[in-house]
């Protein structure tokens, strides 16, 4: 499911391969517009997402797949 936000954000990944430890930025090329979009999607199916505390926890705000999947996990899904 993240793998198919990532690429509503950035079409222009095309069928580019996104691992866990591929970092947002550097690897795939999301600039903090992207990553705005990106959060907001995730907190539509996700709304317990604690987005502040996520940002905050990535060094050099590299903002790794793997994070980003380990805050939805700790957060609720919505139940729509």
């Amino acid at each position: 499911m993240l793998e198919s936000m990532i690429r509503d954000v950035k079409p222009s990944l095309g069928e580019t391969p996104i691992n866990l430890t591929d970092s947002m930025v550097e690897n795939l090329g999301l600039d903090s517009l992207d990553i705005l979009q990106l959060v907001r999607k995730v907190r539509r199916q996700y709304p317990g997402l604690d987005s502040q505390a996520w940002t905050a926890s990535q060094p050099s705000h590299k903002f790794s797949v793997g994070s980003l999947v380990d805050a939805m996990g700790a957060a609720p899904a919505s139940v729509n």
